[in-house]
């Protein structure tokens, strides 16, 4: 499972249509630590993000999860 740091990173991702950058300026840290924690969830999960419909399941998911 991810920690709860990775999953409000994995939902910002997605929200921001997996842009590093805006991710990034959301959470106030830098591109590269997004990049570096998407890679993480990647591996933890076995997935790849670059693949909509997997985003398209997570961020489902990420919205359930949430309460949204």
């Amino acid at each position: 499972t991810l920690s709860p740091d990775l999953v409000e990173t994995l939902t910002v991702y997605l929200e921001a249509e997996s842009s590093l950058i805006e991710a990034a300026a959301v959470l106030g840290v830098h591109r590269n630590t997004i990049a570096r924690r998407v890679a993480r969830i990647e591996q933890l999960l076995g997935v790849d993000l670059a693949d909509p419909d997997t985003r398209l399941a997570l961020h489902l998911a990420c919205r359930v999860i949430g309460g949204a």
